[in-house]
């Protein structure tokens, strides 16, 4: 960090350099009094407008790399570089913005009251890169000018959070009991915004105690890299905050396409049975309908029970992205490499031995395919009646249900005799049927009276005749 001999000349084209870095620093109530120093002199000489820009008040601030141990900062009074500001009234805390002479007074008396407790004061810094503020809309370089309530505003938000999480116990043991400020600089090479923290209750409970009977001044490393996110999602612009949401959504799109796309190739295809029949016939036998590669990814070793079926399904899934796949798997692969370059930016260079984001994505879709592979072994055969829930479904006469019967595992199901259920399409049968055989009741009904009046006629006709006879003879 160096000096720029004057305000917001930030430096810019360092792109790969990480967005927002967060060195930290304590300071021990102890080793503060031993010199001489009171935690409140940093208000004081700071709301002082006269105190001169040294060397001295400019000493370089060494990132925590791990949650193992603290240094002790040396630098006390770092933030009494009151020109490198640009405000009247430049220290801010969680109700201002810009707090006033009365305010800072209150601060300083506070500050010291944390200090005769014999609590740490924590000292952080965002280290903002000149890219990362032009590309979020919060610096202007031509005109130099820079949304510093913007910027005041991020790090209110994220306070709190630290100071619940970044211990054993929250570090205040009420609402009030932090006493905390911040402050912009604007004069070196990267924006730097300072925050300073300290519990004003005297420390009692013993998990925040060291050993030596001090307050302990580690903070928890995972918590400070959260605080770190929390305050770059802060300021983000929403185009960025877009742009890379649509990245995240491309690459969870292909992948879910991939999967559903393989499962159909394999299932449609005569082209890869002979892989599945490899796989199936590796897979250990008492552990049907258990089938899966886990959590983890595909373990090969020797000592794993899925391992042999596993290296047959590792170049089944090595042949499909290689053919079938192709173009999909390389648009998959580009789009993941974009959020690389895109956290390279916000994050800066990875250590060495840390798996990228695109990597850990393309194992994630390897997994998922042999996990839906197996899976298709595991299951017998069902319909679904609704083919918009799910990408893939299972054919009757598909390679896997071919290579479960093949092998003994049989899914076709016996025909349960058909059942009537009170629902209303059935009920609707049932009155419809009810009126046939009501309409049919009817016509038998009329045919029988018919049938009679015609047998009624035909016996008054034959009597008639017989009348008639007996008359002539």
């Amino acid at each position: 960090m160096a000096k720029t001999g004057g305000f917001a000349k930030f430096s810019l084209g360092e792109s790969r350099n990480g967005s927002v870095l967060l060195p930290t620093h304590f300071t021990t109530a102890a080793a503060a009094t031993a010199k001489g120093h009171k935690f409140g002199d940093l208000v004081k000489q700071y709301a002082t407008k006269g105190s001169k820009v040294t060397d001295e008040n400019n000493i370089a601030l060494t990132d925590l790399m791990d949650g193992s141990a603290m240094a002790e900062s040396d630098s006390f009074g770092y933030g009494t570089r009151a020109s490198a500001t640009g405000d009247a009234h430049p220290l801010f805390d969680g109700g201002t913005l810009n707090m006033t002479d009365a305010e800072t007074l209150t601060l300083e008396n506070r500050l010291n009251t944390a200090q005769d407790n014999g609590n740490v004061l924590h000292e952080m810094a965002f280290s903002i890169r000149g890219d990362w503020l032009v590309e979020n809309g919060l610096y202007d370089p031509e005109t130099k000018l820079l949304d510093q309530d913007k910027l005041k505003r991020a790090e209110q938000n994220i306070v709190q959070d630290l100071f619940n999480k970044g211990f054993k116990l929250p570090l205040g043991e009420s609402e009030d009991d932090v006493v905390w400020f911040g402050v912009i600089h604007q004069d070196t090479d990267h924006l730097n915004m300072h925050l300073w923290f300290a519990k004003e209750s005297r420390e009692t409970r013993p998990e925040m105690m060291h050993k030596s009977g001090e307050p302990r001044g580690v903070i928890d490393f995972r918590a400070k890299k959260r605080a770190e996110s929390q305050f770059r999602y802060e300021l983000e612009s929403e185009t960025v905050k877009l742009d890379r949401n649509k990245l995240y959504e491309a690459v969870g799109e292909y992948r879910s396409n991939l999967k559903s796309d393989a499962l159909y190739s394999l299932d449609h295809g005569a082209k890869y049975a002979p892989d599945l029949k490899k796989i199936f016939e590796a897979l250990p036998q008492d552990l049907r309908g258990r089938w899966k590669v886990g959590n983890s990814q595909l373990v090969t070793d020797e000592k794993s029970r899925m391992g042999p079926a596993n290296r047959h399904m590792n170049a089944l899934v090595d042949k499909l992205l290689a053919n079938e796949l192709h173009d999909d798997y390389q648009a998959f692969r580009e789009a993941s490499l974009k959020v690389d370059d895109s956290m390279t930016k916000n994050h800066g260079l990875q250590h060495q031995g840390q798996a990228k984001w695109s990597d850990t994505q393309d194992a994630r879709l390897r997994k998922e395919i042999a996990n839906g592979i197996y899976r298709q072994f595991n299951e017998t055969f069902t319909e679904s009646d609704d083919p918009d829930t799910k990408k893939f479904h299972k054919d009757k006469q598909g390679n896997f249900e071919k290579i479960r019967r093949a092998h003994g595992i049989d899914t076709q199901t016996k025909e349960k005799p058909a059942t009537m259920q009170s629902t209303p399409a059935n009920l609707k049968k049932l009155n419809r049927l009810a009126k046939q055989m009501m309409q049919g009741s009817k016509e038998e009904m009329q045919r029988a009276r018919k049938m009679a009046q015609e047998v009624e006629q035909s016996n008054h006709s034959q009597s008639v005749s017989d009348e008639s006879l007996s008359r002539h003879l």
